[in-house]
């Protein structure tokens, strides 16, 4: 049996300014002892051993009758759980429950609130933006800002669903993608409820049953992002009167040489190393994810150019030195490469993640590259090789070697592009182009 009691510190970090010191219900539970600490404060000396007020302290005896009456309401929670619970449970454990049942309204979960707050832990931004979103989008639906849980049924998800086919929050339909994106969100969150409220080791259950589960959730399908040689050569080449719009050229072109490195990792690189670009992706850091592979790109005259033409003084400056943060740097890059669609006439929307989805395609389908090196190149953490990785150095070579096959694509196709401009202006001028661009024969 767990037993209770009042008691108070009186040493060291425990004391205030002020000589009090707060006043905790002791959990004494199979040879373990954990503190809940109270509202109240009390000088040390004015409390007795047995956890008694001494007679003669201003509301002295008020503040022992809310302290006891607050003692059997743990124990009222430490009965309900049940000895054949609590025999197996840590103190800490038992702690952790008693708490969970004490909270304020423990049978009304707010799931905004716990969604908030998983917000503001959540190291990564992009994950922290995704969690907001969603439980926005589940407020703006519900015309609630205070959600309990247990209302989060299958039926409102599908009914959910149904009507943002019809509307979302910004009065427009919502495409399938951004459905699965806002119900994935709020799944993930829901999940993170339950493991936190749930304990099914002591089958305590707060949160039962699970409506995703009968939840129609769009399927997500990644939309292919990938441009042909031709159009990656049209927008290298384009010219602009607008510095930012060149700016995002060149910028779209340094992720393409660079494997389709993603901006945020490009806009994180501070210096060189030995004709390198070293650098782990941003989007693998995470805590579950330990097998982060650090990532190394040779510098091909074509990528140095344009690294030499925004470095003056350190690396990269002029990028930091115009936009202090990421998200103005990318919002800068991708209404520059809007512009250049424009111009272009391309018929779809070009933003900065399509060099990634470029250079992989081009590496598979023209250059021949396998998929497991490509993998390698782009930073994929592969889970049907970590054992083989952990013996296996790492050789940057055949990043450097795929890369180079990439690269030259681009050549060959600018090579054949101007031969047969020869050869036409050749035609127009009476002179007949074979296939070594020298050799020209006139038949007049």
């Amino acid at each position: 049996m767990a037993t209770f009691k009042a008691v108070v510190f009186q040493t060291g970090r425990h004391i205030k300014l002020d000589g009090t010191s707060n006043i905790k219900i002791r959990i004494y539970h199979n040879r373990e002892s954990q503190y809940i600490s109270t509202a109240y404060y009390i000088r040390p000396e004015n409390m007795d051993e047995s956890g008694r007020i001494l007679s003669g302290v201003t509301n002295g005896e008020m503040i022992e009758y809310e302290i006891n009456a607050y003692i059997q309401k743990i124990r009222r929670e430490y009965l309900k759980l049940g000895q054949d619970r609590t025999q197996f449970m840590s103190c800490m454990d038992l702690k952790e429950e008693i708490e969970k049942s004490l909270a304020p309204d423990a049978e009304f979960i707010d799931f905004v609130e716990f969604a908030q707050n998983i917000v503001i832990q959540t190291k990564k931004k992009k994950t922290a933006e995704w969690y907001s979103s969603s439980i926005d989008t589940l407020c703006w639906y519900t015309k609630r800002k205070k959600i309990d849980i247990k209302l989060i049924t299958s039926f409102l998800l599908n009914k959910m669903i149904k009507d943002l086919y019809q509307s979302g929050p910004a009065g427009i339909p919502l495409e399938p993608g951004t459905i699965s994106h806002y119900l994935r969100g709020l799944r993930a969150l829901y999940n993170k409820a339950k493991l936190y409220y749930n304990n099914e080791d002591f089958d305590i259950i707060r949160i039962p049953g699970d409506p995703f589960k009968k939840a129609e959730i769009p399927e997500y399908r990644r939309k292919r992002k990938n441009i042909d040689i031709n159009t990656l050569l049209r927008i290298r080449d384009f010219q602009s009167d607008k510095r930012r719009t060149n700016m995002a050229r060149d910028v779209f072109m340094m992720m393409f040489y660079m494997m389709g490195v993603n901006i945020n990792d490009l806009y994180s690189i501070s210096c060189e190393r030995r004709g390198r670009l070293e650098y782990t992706r941003s989007k693998t850091n995470t805590d579950k994810n330990h097998e982060q592979v650090p990532l190394s790109v040779k510098i091909e005259p074509e990528l140095r150019t344009l690294l030499d033409k925004y470095t003056e003084g350190y690396f990269l400056s002029y990028f930091h030195t115009n936009y202090c943060s990421l998200n103005n740097f990318m919002r800068a890059i991708n209404s520059g490469l809007k512009d250049i669609c424009l111009n272009l006439e391309i018929d779809f929307k070009v933003t900065t993640n399509w060099a990634r989805h470029t250079w992989a395609s081009l590496a598979r389908n023209k250059a021949g590259v396998p998929k497991a090196d490509i993998d390698f190149c782009l930073g994929h953490v592969n889970n049907d090789y970590k054992m083989a990785d952990i013996y296996i150095d790492i050789d940057y070579s055949i990043c450097d070697k795929a890369n180079r096959a990439v690269l030259d694509l681009l050549q060959k196709k600018e090579e054949k592009k101007d031969n047969a401009q020869k050869a036409k202006k050749g035609k127009e001028q009476g002179i007949e182009y074979f296939q070594d661009p020298k050799n020209y024969v006139n038949r007049e």
